[in-house]
């Protein structure tokens, strides 16, 4: 019974590590996990309505919280990094280091603010992308635009195989008949629904509110098909 009373003085040996395990876990695999949290969270990006008025509809969106949630992470591990390699710990000079490069490209391509112009006067739509990199502007003759849609992408990240959850992309329709262009305005694809609204209230300013608006199967859904029927590639 005496020696097993001496093994709490073994268990309690390691503890002079944890401030570093602790940097090193969240900067590692935990840290991996916030990061990509805060990339999932950035999909959940949708476009608003900033001015809707008969010859002016203007809708603007940013990634800026997202961004600044991002940096706040990076911070959180470079300190513990910085404060472990302070106390001894050399590893976590190196783990400080990859925070400043990798997150810094992270934040690079997460970034971005976006302004959708139309102008019914100037008979022009105008796409504006602003990140860390510089602007990046796109005009379409509004007369081309035919309606605006959603496109619709399978959400890998449900486990429900019955009922599909998809993820959503606003977009506009652009071309004639039998030479269709689907023109993405918004920054990547989100799970909110809101993008069906707001293809919906564009609708409504385009004076075309019976467009249909993600209507059909996604590119998941008709890869699925092709595979289920054998047409895929032989493995």
């Amino acid at each position: 019974m005496r020696a097993a009373q001496t093994t709490p003085e073994c268990v309690a040996k390691p503890v002079t590590s944890m401030p570093f395990n602790r940097g090193r876990n969240f900067s590692g695999q935990n840290g991996v996990r916030h990061l990509k949290k805060v990339l999932i969270v950035s999909e959940t990006h949708h476009m608003k309505i900033d001015l809707n008025q008969s010859d002016r509809l203007i809708l603007k969106g940013t990634t800026r919280v997202i961004a600044t949630v991002l940096c706040i992470v990076l911070l959180v591990i470079m300190g513990i990094s910085l404060s472990a390699a302070v106390t001894g710990f050399t590893a976590g000079w190196g783990v400080a280091l990859g925070v400043v490069f990798i997150g810094g490209g992270i934040l690079w391509l997460v970034y971005h603010k976006t302004e959708v112009v139309f102008d019914r006067a100037g008979n022009l739509l105008t796409l504006r992308k602003t990140m860390l990199h510089g602007t990046r502007e796109e005009t379409i003759a509004l007369e081309n635009v035919k309606q605006a849609d959603v496109d619709l992408k399978r959400n890998d990240r449900s486990n429900n195989r019955l009922h599909a959850s998809y993820t959503y992309r606003l977009c506009v329709v652009t071309g004639s008949e039998q030479n269709r262009h689907r023109v993405p305005i918004s920054h990547g694809y989100t799970t909110s629904k809101r993008h069906l609204l707001t293809a919906q209230n564009i609708n409504d300013w385009l004076g075309v509110p019976d467009a249909p608006i993600a209507v059909g199967p996604s590119m998941a859904d008709v890869a699925e098909v092709i595979k289920t029927l054998g047409f895929g590639k032989a493995s």
